[in-house]
């Protein structure tokens, strides 16, 4: 009996080590969805990045160190706290399949409270079975935001373009995660003109990425570490104006 109670210590013990391991690898690559975030510390400037899995870091060596909120962070400096709210495969609209205001960190972000909010999503929206076309992501778009803005009217907004996506297949046009590169355009012309209408600060990752294969990952949508630092710098220098 003490044989079997000890082969079965070690059984437990070794499934133990390879989920424990498992799970180390896949936050080491941006996979595990798992985040923490900080407090902000006395006369700290609050920055809230909201988004995706492009904010989130998706697959990205060495996530803990290169995912952009935290490139940004090291930009930004001590003056500033940086929080990484975003969260792969998370959607603007609420009639999508995966709405972002049905995520723990939408209310996270919402009791940060936040100085900055930097707001980039809407790549996940232009899947097919998630677009109803752009009046409908307007209205959704605009509750999302403004649902940050209720309770703090002195919110500094930057509104940022979703980043280019690249053909997968020309005769679909629709790129990795079903994607489709042509709505992507769509929503970023659209948050172009939102910003200007609304008078919101503008960071064009869009624009940015733009013929810049080299700063995406091989999936085709997701920005590689290169890309990260890349969004990083730019946010960071539309902050520091």
């Amino acid at each position: 009996m003490k044989k079997v109670f000890k082969i079965f210590g070690i059984v437990i013990a070794s499934v133990a080590i390879l989920l424990t391991t498992g799970i180390i690898i896949l936050y080491n690559i941006g996979l595990s969805g798992m985040n923490k975030y900080k407090e902000a510390k006395d006369n700290q400037i609050k920055v809230a990045c909201v988004g995706d899995s492009i904010t989130y870091g998706h697959g990205i060596s060495n996530w803990s160190k290169n995912n952009y909120p935290v490139k940004l962070q090291e930009l930004l400096g001590d003056d500033y706290c940086v929080n990484n709210y975003g969260v792969s495969g998370f959607c603007v609209q609420d009639d999508a399949d995966k709405p972002y205001s049905s995520v723990e960190a939408y209310r996270k972000g919402l009791d940060f409270d936040a100085d900055i909010l930097v707001f980039m999503l809407g790549s996940n929206d232009a899947k097919p079975y998630n677009w109803k076309g752009i009046d409908a992501f307007e209205e959704d778009y605009e509750k999302l935001l403004n649902s940050y803005l209720e309770n703090n009217a002195d919110l500094e907004v930057y509104l940022c373009t979703p980043a280019t996506a690249f053909d997968d297949d020309v005769e679909t046009s629709e790129s990795s995660f079903d994607i489709q590169p042509s709505i992507v355009e769509e929503i970023a012309e659209f948050v172009r003109e939102y910003a200007q209408e609304k008078g919101y600060k503008l960071i064009d990752i869009n624009n940015l990425t733009e013929g810049r294969s080299d700063l995406i990952s091989s999936d085709l949508i997701h920005p590689n570490k290169e890309g990260a630092l890349e969004i990083a710098k730019e946010v960071a220098k539309n902050i520091k104006k």
